[in-house]
């Protein structure tokens, strides 16, 4: 065979060789990129505003690269994450974040900042603290006074329609069904009438219950009569005070911080009493954080098992970040023994 017809022979082969190396038929593509999701966090003391990039990307692996504020009053923008800002004049702002990942694929947000001038000088100056576990918060006033000025009264705004005075601290339980932002005000007043406000964002959001997990297998039946344990198989939080509730058939908190707990801590539910056949379990996970947390996705649980295996309750508590939701910032196994 000549050279020329040697190499004829050879180039389909190669082809047919080159073809089939992917696999069998082409490898599966790519994810589509997923856009990030732009949200903030603010907190103001009278004029002044320190604003926080809460924002998130689910794609493993991506990250927020731009940032892009306008502050809704005329003047310069800024780039940074977590830039601060002076209005010039009480009043309502449209404040507005776009956020950018690395394919620069954008997210932008947009709130409406209210902000007071105080009504004078060396007097009051309005600062609080936002605490929260779920729906349920608790406001503590930390307002200095500048000398020859002293605290006379305070009004608490929770951004719901409620207001109160007087007490500090202030518990406060919010009515919100889903993750909701509400703006929290602080008023203080010094005895020679002046005034001065702090406002921040507080995010929160219900339990996460068994009720209405995500996915199937959401129920936990009973088949037989038998004790109940729970255990933290793992935990990775983004923030300490996610509660474990049982809620029914009783109503009994099993781990007051799943996130600090040791792992494989073992809960006897109900006391280690039988529950009859029949018994359906719910569980509920009270997400905790603070005023400033990137909580940006509702707090939820899955559920897989069964009742001769025992059901894993993988929480995600809603935070977020690269990759997020995860489900594995709670991993809890609800074992039956017969």
């Amino acid at each position: 065979m000549t050279n020329r017809l040697r190499a004829l022979w050879i180039l389909p082969v190669l082809g047919l060789f080159a073809c089939g190396g992917g696999g069998g038929g082409g490898g599966s593509s790519a994810a589509p990129n997923r856009s990030p999701t732009a949200n903030f966090a603010f907190v103001c003391s009278d004029l002044a505003c320190d604003l926080t990039s809460t924002s998130s990307d689910e794609d493993v692996g991506d990250a927020i690269t731009t940032y892009t504020w306008s502050f809704g009053d005329g003047s310069v923008g800024s780039a940074t994450a977590n830039p601060s800002h002076t209005f010039a004049a009480g009043g309502t702002y449209d404040v507005s974040l776009t956020v950018g990942d690395r394919s620069a694929a954008t997210g932008t947000i947009v709130r409406k900042l209210t902000v007071t001038a105080p009504s004078g000088s060396s007097g009051p100056h309005a600062s609080f603290t936002a605490n929260c576990v779920s729906l349920d918060c608790v406001f503590t006033d930390a307002s200095t006074y500048d000398a020859g000025s002293a605290f006379a009264s305070r009004v608490w705004d929770f951004g719901d329609t409620a207001t109160l005075a007087a007490t500090s601290p202030a518990s406060h339980s919010y009515a919100a069904t889903t993750l909701t932002t509400f703006t929290a005000k602080l008023t203080v007043t010094d005895g020679g009438g002046k005034t001065s406000t702090s406002s921040r964002s507080v995010v929160v959001s219900p339990p996460a219950t068994t009720l209405n997990c995500v996915g199937g297998g959401c129920v936990l039946t009973l088949s037989q009569a038998t004790r109940v344990t729970a255990t933290i198989l793992s935990h990775s939080c983004s923030a300490t005070g996610n509660e474990v509730v049982l809620t029914a058939p009783v109503n009994e908190t099993l781990f007051a911080d799943g996130c600090v707990d040791p792992v494989n801590t073992v809960k006897l539910v109900n006391g280690g009493q039988t529950f009859t056949a029949g018994t359906v379990l719910q569980f509920a996970v009270r997400s905790g954080f603070s005023a400033n947390a990137s909580l940006v996705f509702p707090p939820s649980v899955k559920v897989t098992g069964s009742f001769a295996l025992g059901w894993t309750l993988t929480f995600d508590d809603g935070y977020g970040g690269s990759g997020e939701p995860d489900f594995n910032d709670l991993v809890i196994l609800i074992k039956a023994t017969p």
